[in-house]
């Protein structure tokens, strides 16, 4: 048996009110729920997009540490990942560690002591 069933709605693309057959209907025709998918496929690909461009953006300043000789704490924690403090706290507890030299009050160390703490 076969129930006919006519709702009014209006349509969540061009906002026209129509009669929908089916409680799932969304929109009026398949001109508006064609739009529609292509709005929203459009809308996830450039959210894809940015949330590449903002990972890219991040590893950026990691890069141009990779070329440096010498990492201040901060910087060796971004390229391992850690907080300053993990440094900090590693450092302290390490047998490993040699400070390489200070420049105006700051420490700094090494490229190759960082690959120790990988």
């Amino acid at each position: 048996m076969y129930v006919v069933i006519d709702i009014q709605k209006k349509c969540m693309w061009c906002g026209k009110v129509f009669i929908a057959h089916k409680m799932s209907t969304s929109y009026c025709s398949h001109k508006c729920a064609s739009a529609a998918y292509k709005d929203r496929v459009r809308k996830e690909r450039v959210a894809a997009y940015q949330k590449e461009q903002s990972i890219q953006e991040l590893n950026e300043p990691i890069k141009d540490l990779e070329q440096k000789e010498f990492f201040t704490p901060t910087e060796a924690g971004m390229l391992l990942g850690i907080s300053r403090a993990s440094i900090y706290r590693y450092m302290a507890d390490s047998r490993q560690y040699n400070k390489s030299r200070s420049v105006q009050r700051k420490d700094t160390y090494q490229k190759k002591r960082h690959r120790y703490l990988i």
